[in-house]
């Protein structure tokens, strides 16, 4: 029952890992794109300028590529590397932090983007392997 367990613990670890590399990438993708500034990222929405604390897309994409980018990046490399249920919380800071940016948006601008709801779909799958990650590794470890 115990090797179960272990199984179990490593499986959801890896996932866990695997969705904060695969979130990371996705910041670095889209802060370049950002940053090349085509396509619907070619002008700044003037009608933002005052609302968010951002003033242009290049803003943007920086705070999405250090914060987003590197710290989603950081915990899928601690969790590849160390062992323990410190990765589950880190999972759960970033999804935190991610879900709050998106309803922070959502408060500022008073409009819901199709981005939006990607983000907040990605955001509480990030929240829920965190979550699930620190119940199963407490349930564990007792």
């Amino acid at each position: 029952m115990d090797e179960l367990k272990e199984t179990i613990n490593l499986l959801l670890k890896n996932v866990s890992n695997s969705y904060n590399l695969l979130l990371s990438l996705a910041a670095f993708y889209t802060g370049i794109n950002i940053l090349t500034g085509t396509g619907v990222f070619s002008e700044f929405p003037q009608e933002w300028v005052g609302k968010i604390p951002f003033n242009s897309w290049e803003s943007i994409a920086i705070f999405g590529i250090l914060i987003f980018g590197f710290g989603n990046a950081i915990a899928a490399i601690y969790g590849f590397i160390k062992k323990g249920r410190k990765i589950f919380i880190m999972t759960l800071i970033m999804g935190v932090l991610f879900l709050s940016c998106m309803v922070l948006q959502i408060i500022l601008l008073d409009e819901v983007f199709l981005a939006t709801v990607q983000f907040i779909l990605a955001s509480s799958l990030q929240l829920f392997l965190g979550l699930v990650g620190l119940v199963k590794t407490r349930l564990i470890s007792n």
